[in-house]
């Protein structure tokens, strides 16, 4: 059978080559020499027309040496004397084989000027040998000697394989292969040699192949696509004939002849053991899981893009963390982080004995370049006096901005020389600067300095040592450093106001109220009720902006600090009254009530300073009347406790409550005014409205996207909430999406509170799958990142729910 076939392709062969179809290589031999011989004719004639006859007889030789398949170049003038030659050109050169037509003899005639001059000779090696060596080395017979030799060996071979095949195929019976196709995984039965003998239907049908198209095909030789991370280049059917053991479970894809979707199959393979105990083969299931293996990707990629999110929340907050801590105009810290730092560094100063500065920077004259140049020459004094601060004193020293136009250093491990030195280095610095749109603007600043030399109480005191040498500086003149003496300590400190407070006597007798508590007793109450904790904030900052002028710094710290506990209470309430969406019953009102009492038991429990718990306890009293027993009225009332009541009732009517709108500044100061002399002190009343007119003067007005510390409590929110969905908690995810919600709507971020809510709906569905939970919670974590980007990008284009101290004189 393969001697018959090879007779008959060759046979085609044969035929082939004399209808034309198989290509002559004489002929391609012969147009090659041709070219070749008109591009030397050219070159020839080129030089002898420049009489280059020594350069022509260089290159002819040239060509002799190079070229394998040429004998000899001669050059010929038209009157037959041989002008130049290569070497051996006279011995091979036969005049009548000269032509066209001849393969190993050329000329090509030569022109010079048009006219003819002579002609080219060239001599080629001949392209065939006479008599049998010349048969041999033909390429049509070299062609029909390897189709018969190896045709011979590869028909014989495929003539066995396919006998072979038709005689294993009887093995399997009809009723066997019938049992077979009923399976609804896809079966492959394959010989030794991991041949496919059997193909059952769902394989087929799987794969888009024809049992009769792969009966016989090596298995491997299939459309399938290894994964790369593989153990073991092997099949795995090629591993159980090899290792006599089963192989599980293990993922091919494979891809269909029709080009469809790639599948994925989940393979089995067991060898197959004969009666006599030899192997006959081996049988392969394969279990489509492509649908499955999909979703996993799916769930994969879902839980990657979740975790990434996830770290970078984690990371917008710590950067809003920061951010939180700063003053917006000038960079520095604000009040309470400035606080709370200081408060570390004293400890350790006091645990290690190590030497703790504090200066006390005031610029000079402030409100006068308010007035002459305005308040936006006034931003740009405090930013370029912040910038400098910054720059001289990088971490771990603290640079503040204390108040309007005052600035607090505290310089660790330096005594009162040291700090005395780089006052007076600062006092120079600022003396020096210019501002290029206002070039006659000269600024100067008053520095006093502190120590521990003369035993401060507490971080305040220290504070308060350093603010008594401002005082000090002030009254000798201004632009210069002072040094704290005791007898500092009875210098009056200028004020607007006459007022006099039974409080303000009770300095030195006050105790001191460790930062760190207070903004323990903040965060509890901000993780009970953020919206509350945000309110204690703004309060305390309007109270330390009224405080300005009419008290010092101890009492303006001691104000703050109730101000910011004022409504601590609060965490006794319970949520269904503190959290309630809509107006309180009588009922609910008095349980609120109690909040007062509890705040103080709180308060005097956590800090025994009689001071601040008097603030807290009195601040509800009324001027004009008597509202209980137990308060006092009028100027009995501590001014402390007085001006955070004006504090606290403003931020009341000016924000937004679930049930109504906040009002305007202008309706706010209307109604304080209305109850000034009942409820409020007249004459506080009308400073407050001063304060707070020149700092909405001061501001500038700018369209507001996201709150920071709404953007801080998201992400916070946020983050619990990532953390209850890797653990798969829906109850939590229920309870934290209700959360982001709320903080979301209260800080009018529609878009983040309608898909915390649709998360919400999601996970308190039991049929939702945590398929479409991945899904919601992942656009969830996009929108809020997207926030967080937005107000990190332009923080100042971002309402700060932390008013700016006033940048008044």
């Amino acid at each position: 059978m393969a001697l018959a076939i090879v007779c008959i392709g060759t046979s085609l062969i044969l035929v082939a080559h004399a209808m034309g179809y198989l290509p002559d290589p004489r002929k391609s031999i012969l147009e090659g020499r041709l070219r070749a011989a008109e591009v030397t004719a050219i070159h020839v004639a080129t030089l002898i027309r420049t009489n280059k006859i020594n350069e022509l007889e260089a290159t002819l030789n040239a060509m002799a040496q190079r070229n394998q398949d040429l004998i000899s170049v001669g050059v010929r003038t038209e009157s037959g004397y041989l002008r130049l030659h290569t070497a051996y050109h006279q011995q091979h050169w036969q005049p009548d084989k000269a032509d066209l037509e001849s393969t190993d003899q050329i000329v090509i005639p030569v022109k010079v000027n048009r006219l003819p001059w002579g002609q080219v000779e060239l001599c080629f090696q001949p392209l065939s040998v006479d008599g049998w060596q010349g048969l041999a080395t033909h390429p049509l017979a070299q062609l029909l000697s390897f189709f018969a030799l190896v045709g011979l060996f590869s028909y014989t071979l495929f003539s066995a394989r396919v006998l072979g095949f038709f005689v294993s195929t009887q093995v399997v019976p009809d009723r066997v292969r019938q049992a077979l196709d009923t399976f609804a995984e896809g079966l492959l039965v394959l010989d030794e040699d991991s041949r496919i003998v059997l193909a059952n239907r769902a394989f087929t049908e799987t794969t888009c192949l024809d049992e009769s198209s792969i009966a016989g095909q090596f298995a491997s030789t299939l459309a399938w696509i290894r994964n790369d991370s593989s153990s073991s280049p092997k099949y795995p059917w090629e591993r159980a004939f090899l290792e006599q053991k089963p192989q599980t479970e293990e993922l091919l894809r494979f891809r269909p002849a029709t080009g469809g979707q790639q599948r994925i199959f989940s393979t089995n393979s067991a060898p197959i053991i004969g009666t006599d105990g030899k192997q006959r083969g081996t049988l392969a299931t394969f279990r489509d899981v492509t649908e499955i293996e999909h979703q996993r990707q799916e769930l994969e990629r879902m839980l990657a893009a979740l975790k990434s999110s996830r770290d970078q929340i984690k990371r917008k907050n710590r950067e809003l963390e920061i951010l939180a801590t700063e003053d917006s105009l000038t960079g520095c810290l604000n009040r309470r982080a400035f606080f709370e730092r200081l408060a570390s560094c004293w400890e350790r100063a006091q645990r290690k004995c190590l030497p703790l500065a504090c200066v006390m920077v005031d610029n000079d004259h402030f409100k006068r370049i308010n007035d002459t140049y305005g308040h936006h020459t006034g931003d740009e004094v405090l930013r370029a006096v912040s910038a400098l601060l910054r720059q001289s004193h990088p971490l771990p020293d603290l640079v503040c901005r204390y108040g309007g136009e005052e600035f607090c250093l505290v310089l660790p491990g330096k005594d009162a020389n040291q700090a005395k030195a780089m006052a007076e280095s600062l006092r120079q610095k600022i003396q020096a600067l210019r501002f290029p749109q206002v070039p006659d603007l000269r600024i100067s600043a008053s520095l006093g300095v502190a120590d521990l030399t003369y035993n401060p109480a507490d971080p305040q005191d220290l504070i308060n040592q350093a603010d008594c040498c401002l005082y000090v500086a002030k009254r000798q003149g201004r632009n210069r450093v002072i040094t704290y003496l005791p007898q500092f300590s009875a210098v009056e400190a200028p004020s607007e106001n006459n007022q006099n407070d039974r409080h303000l006597e009770t300095a030195d007798a006050a105790v001191a109220v460790p930062f760190q508590a207070v903004a323990a007793l903040v965060s509890a109450l901000a993780f009970r009720d953020a919206d509350t904790a945000e309110h204690s904030r703004r309060v305390a900052d309007l109270a330390v902006m009224t405080a300005r002028r009419l008290m010092d710094q101890r009492h303006t710290y001691i104000l703050e600090i109730a101000a910011l506990l004022h409504d601590i209470g609060k965490i006794g309430v319970p949520d269904s009254v503190l959290l309630k969406p809509g107006r309180l019953t009588p009922e609910e009102w008095a349980m609120m009530n109690k909040h007062d009492r509890i705040g103080v038991e709180i308060v005097a429990g956590t800090f025994n300073c009689e001071e601040l718990s008097e603030i807290i306890r009195t601040h509800h009293a009324f001027f004009g009347q008597k509202r209980s027993s137990g308060l006092p009225m009028g100027e009995q009332i501590p001014l402390s406790a007085r001006i955070l009541t004006i504090c606290d009732s403003y931020d009341a009517i000016v924000s937004d409550r679930p049930y109504r709108k906040g009002r305007t500044h202008e309706e706010a100061i209307q109604e304080l005014r209305r109850c000034a002399g009942t409820q409020f002190d007249p004459q506080l009343v009308e400073h407050f409205s001063e304060v707070i007119a020149d700092h909405k003067q001061n501001k500038t007005t700018t369209r507001f996207t996201l709150p920071k510390q709404t953007a801080l409590q998201l992400g916070l929110q946020i983050e619990r909430l990532a953390e209850a969905l890797d653990e798969r908690d829906a109850d939590g995810l229920n309870a934290l999406a209700s959360r982001v919600a709320l903080v979301a709507r209260r800080g009018g971020v529609t878009a983040i509170a309608e898909a915390a809510e649709r998360l919400e709906a999601t996970a308190a569905d039991d049929t939702s799958d945590w398929m479409t939970l991945l899904g919601t919670t992942a656009e969830l974590l996009d929108l809020c990142r997207s926030a967080q980007n937005a107000f990190l990008s332009n923080p100042q284009a971002t309402p700060s729910d932390e008013l700016p101290v006033e940048n008044g004189g």
